[in-house]
């Protein structure tokens, strides 16, 4: 468990940058020429930048658009929920809009404007169903996507072509493969250099890992068990991710304290051949490249799925959210409202990487033909599963890692962390109530 010093460093830390937040706003100029500015937290990427100075520029002397950057590597998603959490608990510290992790909109619907009444049924029906499917807290539309992510396998090109019966497997890795295909071709193999990467440290990342797992065995599962997660199923589901660690020894035992960044840094130093990744990996890493001539190489496929079971990958992605503390909601939906243009939803995926979230760019011809990225990834986008939708789900998240991440390293076994994770979730239930 995290040690007192630990958790008065993280508290420590925590307050530090919500001070930091409060500070950079309060100091920003406030122009007495009547410009109205609206405060955006989110992590700045390329396209960010881009279209933030676009829409400045065609607001100039109306509104003005202030960025809050979140770097990927000054902050982990956990950072930055909590230091969200603590400022809007009061009255907001002046942030207008905001960008949330898809599995936090239950957490912060309190703190947000409904956003029914702005927008009409056809604005709400370009956007694509799975990403606004997540953005609803008890029936009411509280977030709007911003850019949407799936869980993908990245593999080495290079390098698997070069492998005794290499263009076989790649073949089948195209085509789709399943978990006991996959590491009986590993375990064939018996290469020097990794297998198989996933991130597995104690946070959310391995929860996807799992996710991807015992949802393509059952996409009814939370709705079916809640949190019981002491199942044959979910057993199942968490014996492959020790297994590939323990037993087949396709994934190195280092990756039980990596989060997504070192990961995809080991993966690309050490030469692996595979890792489980989000499709953005590509743009996420270019201002920070760990070997470009590398990172050309990789290519995207489905992750593996059981062979009685379907495909399933994790959607992730970020969403927006009106801070009800604003006192610039009309000016704050129209900048929302240009992040959402067809024009914007590019940018995203041309400079950023992320899939965009309105219709018309996966139906249009124009766009079928300049990008055909979203024509080949059309059998990902299809198997995209949601993490269950719970005010509490990154309590219970923690939890899970927790014991997920013990039973990895093998300091219990799959059945005791399955156990006592749904007892521990069972307690935190009946102390909230």
């Amino acid at each position: 468990m995290i040690s007192r010093n630990t958790k008065w460093g993280i508290v420590l830390v925590m307050f530090l940058i919500a001070a930091y937040i409060i500070v950079f706003i309060l100091t920003q100029h406030h122009s007495d020429t009547g410009v109205i500015k609206i405060y955006f937290a989110d992590r700045v990427t390329a396209a960010h930048k881009i279209l933030i100075d676009r829409y400045n520029q065609k607001m100039k002397g109306k509104v003005e658009v202030v960025p809050i950057d979140f770097p990927n590597f000054d902050f982990s998603t956990n950072e930055r929920k909590e230091i969200l959490a603590r400022s809007l608990r009061g009255t907001g510290d002046g942030i207008d809009l905001f960008a949330v992790d898809v599995i936090w909109v239950q957490r912060f619907a309190k703190w947000c404007e409904p956003l029914d009444q702005y927008l009409t049924d056809i604005e709400k029906n370009r956007i694509l169903e799975a990403p606004l499917k997540s953005c609803y807290y008890k029936g009411e539309l509280v977030a709007l996507p911003l850019d949407f992510v799936q869980g993908v396998m990245y593999y080495r090109e290079d390098l698997l072509k070069n492998l005794k019966n290499g263009p076989e497997i790649l073949e089948k890795i195209q085509r789709g493969i399943t978990w006991e295909e996959f590491v009986r071709i590993g375990t064939d193999l018996k290469l020097k250099n990794p297998f198989y990467i996933f991130p597995a440290a104690d946070y959310e990342g391995l929860i996807c890992s799992y996710m991807d797992l015992v949802l393509g065995l059952n996409p009814n599962y939370f709705l079916e068990n809640g949190f019981n997660l002491d199942t044959p199923q979910s057993q199942r589901a968490l014996q492959l991710l020790v297994d590939l660690v323990n037993k087949h020894r396709l994934t190195p035992s280092i990756v039980t304290t990596f989060t997504e960044v070192p990961s995809y840094k080991y993966y690309i130093d050490q030469n692996g051949l595979f890792i489980r990744g989000w499709q953005s990996y590509d743009k996420d890493f270019m201002e920070f490249p760990v070997d470009p001539l590398k990172e050309k190489k990789l290519i995207k496929a489905q992750i593996p799925y059981f062979a009685n079971a379907n495909p399933a990958t994790v959607i992730g992605g970020w969403h927006m959210m009106i801070s009800k503390f604003s006192d610039k909601k009309k000016e704050v939906i129209d900048f929302v409202k240009f992040l959402l243009s067809d024009e914007s939803q590019e940018m995203f995926y041309k400079e950023s990487g992320y899939y965009p979230v309105v219709k018309k760019i996966y139906e249009d011809p124009y766009y079928q033909n300049k990008y055909k990225e979203l024509t080949n990834m059309r059998g990902v986008l299809s198997h995209g599963v949601h993490r269950p939708a719970h005010e509490e789900y990154t309590r219970f998240s923690k939890i899970m890692s927790y014991y997920f991440n013990s039973a990895l390293r093998q300091k219990i076994s799959v059945k005791e962390a399955l156990k006592k994770c749904t007892k521990a979730i069972q307690m935190d239930k009946l102390i909230l109530q």
